[in-house]
Protein backbone atom coordinates (compact mmCIF):
# COMPACT_ATOMS: atom_id res chain seq x y z
CA UNK A 1 0.00 0.00 0.00
CA UNK A 2 1.44 3.35 -0.99
CA UNK A 3 0.90 6.42 1.09
CA UNK A 4 0.19 9.68 -0.68
CA UNK A 5 1.93 12.68 0.84
CA UNK A 6 1.03 16.28 0.34
CA UNK A 7 4.16 18.27 -0.64
CA UNK A 8 2.70 21.46 0.84
CA UNK A 9 2.31 19.78 4.21
CA UNK A 10 5.94 18.62 4.21
CA UNK A 11 7.32 22.03 3.32
CA UNK A 12 9.03 23.90 6.13
CA UNK A 13 7.74 27.19 4.76
CA UNK A 14 4.12 26.15 5.33
CA UNK A 15 3.42 28.42 8.30
CA UNK A 16 0.14 30.22 8.83
CA UNK A 17 -0.11 33.97 9.32
CA UNK A 18 -1.48 33.36 12.83
CA UNK A 19 1.67 31.40 13.74
CA UNK A 20 3.85 34.17 12.32
CA UNK A 21 1.99 36.76 14.38
CA UNK A 22 2.28 34.58 17.49
CA UNK A 23 6.05 34.22 16.93
CA UNK A 24 6.29 37.97 16.42
CA UNK A 25 4.48 38.53 19.74
CA UNK A 26 6.94 36.22 21.53
CA UNK A 27 9.91 38.04 19.98
CA UNK A 28 8.45 41.45 20.91
CA UNK A 29 7.72 40.34 24.49
CA UNK A 30 11.23 39.00 25.14
CA UNK A 31 12.99 42.39 25.67
CA UNK A 32 10.35 43.34 28.23
CA UNK A 33 10.87 40.06 30.07
CA UNK A 34 14.62 40.61 30.03
CA UNK A 35 14.09 44.12 31.38
CA UNK A 36 11.99 42.58 34.17
CA UNK A 37 14.90 40.31 35.05
CA UNK A 38 17.25 43.28 35.04
CA UNK A 39 14.99 45.11 37.47
CA UNK A 40 14.39 42.02 39.62
CA UNK A 41 18.08 41.12 39.94
CA UNK A 42 19.17 43.89 42.36
CA UNK A 43 15.97 43.48 44.36
CA UNK A 44 16.69 39.78 44.84
CA UNK A 45 20.34 40.45 45.75
CA UNK A 46 19.49 43.12 48.33
CA UNK A 47 16.67 41.04 49.77
CA UNK A 48 18.82 37.92 50.13
CA UNK A 49 21.66 39.94 51.63
CA UNK A 50 19.39 41.41 54.27
CA UNK A 51 17.75 38.05 54.93
CA UNK A 52 21.09 36.31 55.39
CA UNK A 53 22.33 39.02 57.74
CA UNK A 54 19.07 38.94 59.72
CA UNK A 55 19.24 35.16 60.15
CA UNK A 56 22.88 35.02 61.26
CA UNK A 57 24.37 38.43 62.20
CA UNK A 58 26.92 39.94 61.46
CA UNK A 59 28.19 37.86 58.52
CA UNK A 60 25.08 36.14 57.13
CA UNK A 61 24.14 32.62 56.14
CA UNK A 62 26.58 30.55 54.13
CA UNK A 63 25.64 27.33 52.33
CA UNK A 64 28.48 25.23 50.96
CA UNK A 65 30.83 28.17 51.39
CA UNK A 66 28.71 30.65 49.47
CA UNK A 67 26.36 33.36 50.73
CA UNK A 68 22.66 33.55 49.98
CA UNK A 69 23.36 36.35 47.51
CA UNK A 70 25.62 34.09 45.45
CA UNK A 71 23.01 31.32 45.43
CA UNK A 72 20.36 33.86 44.45
CA UNK A 73 22.51 35.09 41.54
CA UNK A 74 23.06 31.51 40.38
CA UNK A 75 19.33 30.87 40.53
CA UNK A 76 18.52 34.08 38.65
CA UNK A 77 21.09 33.20 35.97
CA UNK A 78 19.56 29.73 35.58
CA UNK A 79 16.07 31.25 35.33
CA UNK A 80 17.28 33.77 32.75
CA UNK A 81 18.85 31.05 30.62
CA UNK A 82 15.68 28.95 31.00
CA UNK A 83 13.51 31.87 29.88
CA UNK A 84 15.58 32.53 26.76
CA UNK A 85 15.74 28.79 25.99
CA UNK A 86 11.96 28.40 26.41
CA UNK A 87 11.16 31.44 24.26
CA UNK A 88 13.55 30.13 21.58
CA UNK A 89 11.74 26.78 21.59
CA UNK A 90 8.38 28.54 21.29
CA UNK A 91 9.52 30.62 18.34
CA UNK A 92 11.10 27.56 16.70
CA UNK A 93 7.87 25.59 16.99
CA UNK A 94 5.73 28.46 15.74
CA UNK A 95 7.99 29.13 12.75
CA UNK A 96 8.54 25.41 12.09
CA UNK A 97 12.28 26.06 11.98
CA UNK A 98 14.51 23.09 12.86
CA UNK A 99 17.62 25.30 13.10
CA UNK A 100 16.00 27.29 15.92
CA UNK A 101 14.65 24.16 17.62
CA UNK A 102 18.04 22.46 17.61
CA UNK A 103 19.73 25.34 19.44
CA UNK A 104 17.09 27.69 20.84
CA UNK A 105 19.30 30.25 22.58
CA UNK A 106 21.59 31.22 19.66
CA UNK A 107 18.80 30.44 17.18
CA UNK A 108 16.67 33.13 18.78
CA UNK A 109 19.04 35.70 17.28
CA UNK A 110 18.22 34.51 13.76
CA UNK A 111 14.46 34.30 14.43
CA UNK A 112 13.60 37.78 13.05
CA UNK A 113 15.26 36.89 9.76
CA UNK A 114 13.44 33.56 9.54
CA UNK A 115 10.19 35.30 10.45
CA UNK A 116 10.65 37.92 7.71
CA UNK A 117 11.54 35.19 5.21
CA UNK A 118 8.42 33.15 6.02
CA UNK A 119 6.24 36.27 5.93
CA UNK A 120 7.58 37.14 2.49
CA UNK A 121 6.76 33.61 1.29
CA UNK A 122 3.13 34.22 2.35
CA UNK A 123 2.94 37.59 0.59
CA UNK A 124 3.14 39.55 3.83
CA UNK A 125 5.68 42.15 4.86
CA UNK A 126 7.05 42.91 8.27
CA UNK A 127 6.89 46.58 9.17
CA UNK A 128 9.73 46.48 11.69
CA UNK A 129 10.33 45.32 15.22
CA UNK A 130 7.14 46.61 16.83
CA UNK A 131 4.99 46.65 13.71
CA UNK A 132 2.52 43.96 12.66
CA UNK A 133 2.51 41.82 9.54
CA UNK A 134 0.55 43.30 6.68
CA UNK A 135 -0.08 42.36 3.05
CA UNK A 136 2.68 43.41 0.70
CA UNK A 137 1.97 46.34 -1.57
CA UNK A 138 2.25 45.72 -5.27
Amino acid sequence: MTQVTNPERLSLDAVSVEDLNAALRVIRRLPLELLGFLILLPIVCIGLSRLGTALAPPYGVYLYGQSLVTWGLILMLALLFGLVWWRGRQVGRLLNAPEILSSPVPGLLSAPGVLAERAQALGMEWTGFFGPLRPRRT
